[in-house]
């Protein structure tokens, strides 16, 4: 016997329904459709699978800074001894570049002191001389005075508490301005 018709039944009626506008959106939502999804559980798959790799690398990243983190709480007072050297340094190269000689002002000094006086305090600071000195006699404290104002290193003498004590002698004090550096 030779074999039947196969008999195609379609409800849907492919024909009439490519013309119509329904048929042509449910023709492009079941090819182009399909495509869409594939793409759409493409980009998922992806996503997915990318998190795996970005969980290591947070992973990585904040056991590197808890290593860094450890490593700066460790040196923290390296570094303060540091910076208080640094600043050290500093205020030293300040002195150094800003001060005047003292050495020179201090031989200067004492070639203008009479026999009998004696220093008892000494301070430069800012361009400014201040002294505390004891005379034996008023002629040894006329004396470095006389020696002081001629002098054209300093200039604006001022002389300040002058009090005469029976067994020092004349205890006296004086600000100068140091005019200039000092060779």
């Amino acid at each position: 016997m030779p074999p039947a018709n196969q008999i195609s039944i379609d409800l849907l009626g492919r024909e009439d329904l490519e013309h119509t506008p329904w048929g042509r959106i449910i023709t492009w939502a079941v090819t182009y459709g399909r495509y869409i999804m594939i793409g759409t559980e493409i980009v998922v798959l992806l996503a997915f699978i990318s998190r795996f790799s970005l969980d290591r690398k947070l992973t990585d990243l904040n056991e590197e800074i808890t290593q860094k983190q450890a490593i700066i709480e460790a040196n923290a007072d390296f570094e303060k001894d540091i910076r208080s050297l640094q600043e050290q340094l500093t205020k030293v190269k300040s002195l150094i570049t800003v001060q005047t000689k003292p050495v020179n002002i201090l031989t200067e000094m004492q070639s203008m002191l009479p026999a009998d006086v004696y220093l008892e305090s000494f301070e430069i600071a800012n361009n400014k001389l201040t002294v505390n000195a004891i005379a034996g006699t008023t002629q040894g404290f006329a004396q470095l005075l006389a020696n002081i104002s001629s002098s054209s290193n300093y200039t604006q003498l001022d002389i300040g508490d002058v009090t005469k004590q029976a067994l020092i002698g004349i205890k006296f004090s004086f600000t100068a301005q140091i005019a200039g550096r000092q060779r």
